[in-house]
């Protein structure tokens, strides 16, 4: 089931770019939220790398959103991207939490309820809402630009697909 709020951090936002399927986006959700740390950290301290030119068109700056105070638990356990994602998605809950990082998920969900998807569950309820035709090439292609996905991870994925 797919909620109507998110909140995406950095992994996830430059592997839909390397994919150049930001677009998935608003496809999926109604709002979508990026902290404005993981925009810093993404389109101005990665201007030239993936996702930096995507991020600073104008359509994607709406989707900004100044990252309210950190809980100090966050500052002390994760990146500033992270902890702001979990911020921001406690502001705005009910809200999915779009995180790669397994430490950043496992706060997330554990130690805050929030449901949490990473860029591999972004792209299995694209592929289910037939917004990605070949689902193993997207993962394929995240693969060899330096994404850890193990076969099993891109097995379960592509088989996850059809289960719905």
């Amino acid at each position: 089931m797919m909620l109507d709020r998110a909140v995406i951090n950095s992994g996830p936002l430059i592997a839909l770019s390397l994919l150049g399927r930001l677009d998935i986006l608003p496809l999926i959700f109604k709002e979508f939220w990026i902290p404005d740390a993981v925009y810093q950290e993404v389109a101005i301290a990665g201007i030239g790398r993936t996702g930096a030119d995507d991020l600073r068109n104008p359509i994607w700056q709406r989707h900004i959103a100044p990252t309210p105070e950190l809980d100090p638990l966050l500052i002390a356990e994760l990146d500033i991207g992270e902890a702001s994602v979990i911020a921001l998605a406690r502001k705005y809950y009910p809200c999915m939490a779009i995180i790669d990082e397994k430490r950043g998920r496992h706060i997330a969900q554990h130690v805050y309820q929030l449901p949490v998807k990473g860029s591999v569950g972004l792209l299995v309820e694209a592929a289910r809402h037939g917004e990605i035709s070949d689902l193993r090439a997207s993962l394929m292609t995240l693969k060899q630009a330096g994404y850890s996905l193990s076969d099993a991870v891109i097995e379960a994925a592509c088989s996850a697909v059809h289960k719905h």
